[in-house]
C-alpha cells in the first residue's frame, strides 16, 4: 500500500483555496484548478511506501517515494494484475476539479481516432509538450464527474428547434440567420456541427455575441442563454460562447454525476467535483480558452446527435454508491458511513470528506480529509471503514 501525494495543475480557471484546503497545502493567491491522483506521465502522483517490513515487490523500502507511473512500471503484473495485460499501464486517472470560471469547449476522440492521431504526431517528430501537438497519447478519454458542490456543466447538443428559438431571442441579423438554418435542417446532426463552424467564422458573429452579453442578466432569459452569457463575460470576445448556446445545461447537486463519452462536445462551467477518466490527456478545443483551438478537427471529431443531458444513475448497495459508466477503463464508487470490501485490483482511495481506515495485504492506513492511497492488485482485497465520503477508483470489473 502506498500513500499518494497528488500533482496539482495551476490553470487560470481554478479556485484559489479549495484544493489546497482539501489536500492540506499552504494557500496562495494562485488558482489551483486540478489535483491529479494517477499515473499519467505528464503529471503523476507521488507514491510513498507504507508497509512495515523490508523491500516490497517493487523494491521499495518503508518510506521510499517514487512517481506512481514509475512504481507501476517496476512490476506491472503485481501493481495492476490483469489490467497490465489489457492496458500495460494504469488505465484510469482520478482528479478533483475546482472550477471558478468555465473550462474550454472541448471534445475527446474515440480510441481509433486517438491511435491514428497519436501516430501522426509521432511521425511528425513533435515532442509531447509541443503546443502544436494535438494527441498526447494513444488513448480515448471518456470521463465522468461526481459533484461535491452544486455544479453547472454544458454537455451534448440540445434539439435544433430549442437552439433556433434561443437564437431568435437574441434578435440580431446573424442569430436569426443561424436560427433559420437550424429550423429548416433536414439532418439535425449535420446542421448542429455546421452551426459550430458558422458562429466561429461568421464576420457578423460579434454582433450576436454582444447581444448575448446584454440579455444574459435579464429576467426571463432562457437558461441556455444565461449560462452562455456568463461564459461570454468570462472570456471577452470569445465566440465560443455562441457555441455554448447549442448545448444542454446540466445542473448537478452533490452526489450527482455526469458521463461524457467520445465525440460529445462539453464545457464544465462551475463548481467542485471528483472526476475519473481513461488515462489520457487528449483534448481538442474550440473556444473559451487561451489554449490551442482547432475548429476543423473539433467539428470532425464531434458527434452532432441530439442527446439528453448525460446524467449517471447511481446504484446504492448498502454503504456503497456505485456510478456505472459504459467503459472498461474505470469504475467509481463512494463508501459512506460504514465498511466495504473492494476486490483485488489497482485501486486509488481518496477521503474527500471525513476519515477512512483502509487495510489490505497486512497493512493498515488511516486517511484524513484529502489524503489518498494506491492499493495495488498484489495486496488483495481491500477493506474500507469510512466516516464520511471515501471515493474508490478502479478498473471496471465486468
Amino acid at each position: 500500500m502506498y500513500r499518494l501525494t497528488p500533482a496539482l495543475q495551476h490553470y487560470d480557471w481554478g479556485m484559489t483555496t479549495v484544493i489546497e484546503r482539501l489536500v492540506g497545502l499552504p494557500e496562495t493567491d494562485a488558482p489551483v484548478a486540478e489535483a491529479w491522483w494517477g499515473a499519467h506521465a505528464s503529471a503523476p502522483a507521488t507514491a510513498t511506501a507504507m508497509h512495515a517490513w523490508d523491500r516490497d515487490l517493487a523494491g521499495m523500502l518503508p518510506g521510499d517515494t517514487m512517481a506512481l507511473d514509475a512504481l507501476i512500471a517496476r512490476d506491472p503484473a503485481a501493481m495492476l494484475g490483469p489490467a497490465a495485460a489489457r492496458w500495460n499501464r494504469m488505465p484510469y486517472l482520478l482528479k478533483v476539479l475546482a472550477i471558478a470560471k468555465p473550462l474550454s469547449l472541448q471534445v475527446h476522440p474515440t480510441l481509433d481516432q486517438a491511435r491514428a492521431g497519436f501516430a501522426r504526431d509521432e511521425a511528425r517528430g513533435l515532442a509531447v509538450s509541443d503546443p502544436a501537438r494535438t494527441y498526447k497519447d494513444a488513448s480515448h478519454k471518456p470521463e465522468m464527474i461526481v459533484a461535491l458542490t452544486p455544479m453547472t456543466l454544458l454537455a451534448g447538443f440540445r434539439p435544433v428547434k430549442q437552439v433556433a428559438r434561443d437564437l431568435v431571442w437574441l434578435d440580431t441579423a446573424p442569430s436569426r440567420r443561424w436560427a433559420r438554418d437550424l429550423a429548416d435542417a433536414t439532418e439535425p446532426a449535420v446542421a448542429l456541427k455546421e452551426y459550430i463552424t458558422r458562429v466561429l467564422r461568421d464576420p457578423e458573429a460579434p454582433e450576436a455575441l454582444e447581444a448575448l452579453i446584454r440579455v444574459g442578466g435579464r429576467f426571463g432569459t432562457p437558461e441556455g442563454l444565461g449560462v452562455a452569457s456568463t461564459a461570454a463575460l468570462a472570456f471577452p470576445g470569445d465566440l465560443g460562447a455562441l457555441v455554448a448556446i447549442a448545448l444542454n445545461v446540466v445542473r448537478l447537486q452533490p452526489g450527482e454525476a455526469c458521463f461524457t463519452g467520445a465525440g460529445v462536445i462539453h464545457s464544465y462551467q462551475s463548481g467542485v467535483g471528483v472526476e475519473i477518466m481513461a488515462n489520457s490527456d487528449n483534448v481538442v478545443r474550440a473556444g473559451l480558452t487561451p489554449k490551442k483551438v482547432d475548429v476543423d478537427l473539433l467539428v470532425e471529431l464531434t458527434d452532432g446527435t441530439t442527446t439528453p443531458p448525460p446524467r449517471v444513475d447511481a446504484v446504492q448497495e448498502g454503504v456503497v454508491t456505485r456510478y456505472p459508466a459504459p467503459v472498461e477503463e474505470f469504475s467509481l464508487s463512494v463508501v459512506r458511513g460504514g465498511r466495504a470490501t473492494i476486490p483485488a485490483g489497482p485501486r486509488i482511495v481518496l477521503a474527500v470528506d471525513g476519515t477512512a481506515e483502509v487495510r489490505a495485504g497486512g497493512t493498515g492506513l488511516g486517511l484524513s480529509r484529502g489524503q489518498s492511497a494506491f492499493v495495488p492488485y498484489c495486496d488483495g482485497d481491500l477493506t474500507i471503514d469510512a466516516r464520511g465520503w471515501t471515493v474508490v477508483a478502479e478498473p471496471d470489473g465486468r
